[in-house]
């Protein structure tokens, strides 16, 4: 066989071979198991962030509370800081460790979604010997405070997660579907009036402010994309491009969610195991 006909072989064996890698994704059930794993993202996130948020807010107050106090009215404090002490105490450490108990148990939901949907194994760390030793651990484990960080990041990561998938599936969707509303010029991908973001972010305490002015973000009338196809043969050629842009996002998801699965394998690697699947000793 000669070099040249060799090499045009090889090329197309590469060719073949990559073609089918990309056609392949929308037949592979891991692609579909990591769409639902983004899709659960995102209610999860937001769960996640209620639970720490909410859980955190009283034992952090009354904290705030007790310095409040002692720097601005010393006096009331010699009278009210025992039951605010106790309060303290009796409300705010149970509160905490039981946000931290939820962190760990939630942290081993991750993981075992990661297992079942991203067929990723994340090892843990030993199982604790006991219920002291797993009191301990849920305060001064490492892992523990990975775990809330991770839960925390998940609310920005879901949030992200969501955004994508809305704007593939409806960008995708668009493009296929020309066919069926190609004679309707008020359906295609565009910008009918000009939309404005004005973030903005204020927090006050006391006699102290933290203020982000606002900056106004626009996106005029047309500068992003606008379709509109009159005839059958277009829609169809629209279409067509619908397909390979579909397959694309596709990959693109496959992708970003094995990111997550590496993200979270390095943070989650080496936390506790959940009571249920380790019981301590009593």
């Amino acid at each position: 066989m000669s070099l040249p006909l060799a090499s045009v072989e090889n090329a197309l064996a590469r060719t073949v071979s990559l073609s089918r890698r990309f056609l392949g994704v929308i037949g592979r059930k891991q692609t579909y198991a990591n769409i639902v794993y983004l899709l659960l993202s995102f209610p999860l996130g937001i769960g996640y962030f209620t639970v720490l948020v909410t859980g955190a807010a009283i034992p952090i107050g009354l904290s705030f509370a007790l310095v409040d106090m002692a720097t601005t009215d010393p006096f009331v404090l010699l009278i009210a800081w025992i039951p605010l002490t106790l309060v303290l105490v009796c409300i705010g450490g149970p509160l905490a460790l039981l946000v931290l108990f939820a962190t760990v148990e939630l942290a081993a939901l991750e993981r075992v979604l990661a297992d079942r949907l991203l067929s990723v194994s994340v090892p843990t760390s030993a199982p604790p010997r006991s219920i002291r030793d797993r009191a301990r651990r849920l305060v001064f484990d490492r892992g523990t405070w990975k775990g809330v960080g991770y839960l925390f990041s998940k609310f920005v990561l879901g949030t992200a997660s969501f955004v994508m998938l809305t704007l593939g599936g409806t960008f995708t969707y668009a493009l296929v579907a020309a066919p069926l509303h190609y004679r309707n010029e008020t359906v295609g991908i565009h910008i009918g009036d000009p939309i404005e973001f004005v973030p903005q972010l204020t927090y006050q305490h006391d006699g102290w402010t933290i203020d982000i002015s606002p900056v106004t973000l626009s996106i005029a009338d047309g500068e992003l994309i606008s379709l509109y196809v009159d005839s059958l043969p277009a829609a169809l050629a629209v279409s067509s491009i619908g397909v390979l842009v579909g397959l694309v996002v596709l990959h693109l998801f496959n992708v970003v969610t094995q990111l997550y699965a590496r993200y979270t394998e390095l943070l989650l690697r080496g936390t506790q195991p959940s009571i249920f699947s380790e019981p301590p000793v009593f």
